[in-house]
């Protein structure tokens, strides 16, 4: 009699297996699928994304273009950005930058430059009450430019020397009021270079400029680090002012021109100027927190959902890995046909994962496509600040963001 009972009990936990393992399956399957039409998507965009073109038969006048170049601590890198800004193939253009309140010898450096009757530098002083990030910089320094078109851009950047003649020639022959590029992200070590490429598919499938071009796609969305529009546009749409208390103030801007209306196009620019997305882990962290903690304040049941999405596409696949892997060791699987059918999809969805990865190395060529072996630890890190950001939000939604630190908690107080 025990012995039947014993067998009974056993014939029951198969089937409680084979329930898990069929609904992990669902799972697995479903997150295959995304990475599939992730892959697609992201291939579609390399391939018929526009390009910034060169065309140097036309005629751009005596029309001044501003550049303007907020920059707060950037003493490693200012100086590059500068003597790039400097190099450009084109005359009739000034160069703005804006100190904002730096700690280091960032100012100063700027004040070697002094001398070129391009170059005007000014102190951005003390942010007004409900200003955020390089907002108010960006806003000192359109409120002392003189050109009809300016171009923002950031101070860890460099340009090609055609940088602002072609970027300049491609808003106004294609008869943008803004246009903002894509530029050759640079990941300066191990963690970011195995962390930024896995979350960059995710970016340039949702941002891509197959879609922000698409007038029958809502999403807007300008790269901070470069873009260029015209005055009158930039006045109409309200300035940085209408963005004043958004950290991610690129997208939000970019998002604004969109819903007005205004003409935005992106393009790919890698080959007219470098960007710095993060430098080191601490950056890199409080870059992603920054890309979902300010979501959780405004939509925070978008911010859930995409959290548990990010997780479940990342992070999910290698845990499940995990578990049949021990259900193999311990000769469950044996037993039930279940582990094997997941086992396959796990390994499906992690495949997809990893060549999804390594063709986005291979065609942003940012770095040795080596690195896509590290594509589990970017899924672990991009999830788990994610979950991370959310589970504390309600406590402690600090980001710290260019020496400063950012509390949406206490409405995001600095």
């Amino acid at each position: 009699m025990s012995y039947l009972y014993a067998e009974m009990k056993v014939d029951s936990m198969v089937e409680i297996y084979i329930i898990i393992n069929i609904f992990l399956s669902i799972i697995i399957l479903g997150s295959f699928g995304i990475w599939i039409y992730l892959f697609s998507v992201l291939r579609r965009s390399f391939e018929l994304s526009p390009k910034i073109y060169s065309d140097d038969t036309l005629d751009l006048g005596d029309d001044l273009i501003s550049v303007i170049v907020p920059a707060r601590n950037e003493e490693k890198y200012i100086k590059k950005c500068i003597q790039s800004l400097l190099d450009q193939n084109i005359k009739n253009y000034e160069l703005l930058l804006v100190d904002d309140n730096s700690t280091d010898s960032t100012f100063g450096l700027m004040e070697n430059f002094s001398k070129d009757p391009r170059i005007r530098i000014f102190k951005a002083g003390e942010k007004p009450s409900g200003w955020v990030g390089k907002n108010w910089p960006c806003y000192v320094g359109y409120q002392n430019s003189k050109g009809k078109y300016l171009m923002f851009t950031d101070a860890d950047t460099i340009h090609s020397k055609r940088s602002v003649k072609d970027s300049l020639s491609t808003l106004i022959k294609e008869k943008k009021d803004v246009i903002t590029a894509v530029p050759n992200l640079k990941y300066p070590n191990l963690i970011v270079k195995m962390v930024l490429p896995v979350l960059s598919v995710f970016m340039f499938s949702r941002y891509s400029p197959m879609r922000v071009n698409d007038p029958n796609v809502r999403i807007g969305y300008l790269f901070g680090s470069f873009f260029v529009i015209t005055r009158e546009c930039y006045e109409n749409v309200g300035t940085h002012a209408i963005v004043k208390s958004e950290i991610v103030e690129d997208g939000a801007l970019g998002k604004k021109l969109k819903e007005e209306g205004y003409k935005l196009k992106m393009f790919r620019g890698e080959d007219l100027l470098e960007a710095y997305w993060a430098r080191d882990f601490n950056t890199l962290w409080n870059s992603l927190k920054r890309l979902i903690i300010p979501l959780y304040f405004t939509d925070r049941l978008s911010s859930i959902l995409m959290t548990i999405g990010i997780f479940f596409l990342m992070s999910f696949p290698f845990m499940i890995l995990i578990y049949c892997s021990v259900a193999y060791y311990v000769r469950l699987a044996d037993q039930d046909l279940s582990y094997n059918i997941l086992m396959l999809f796990t390994i499906l969805s992690i495949l997809s994962i990893y060549v999804t990865n390594f063709y986005q190395l291979k065609k942003a060529n940012t770095h040795k496509v080596v690195y896509f072996l590290g594509t589990p630890i970017g899924c672990f890190v991009v999830s788990l600040s994610f979950v991370w950001s959310i589970l504390r939000s309600e406590k402690n939604a600090k980001i710290n963001w260019r020496d400063r630190d950012y509390n949406y908690s206490k409405g995001i107080s600095c």
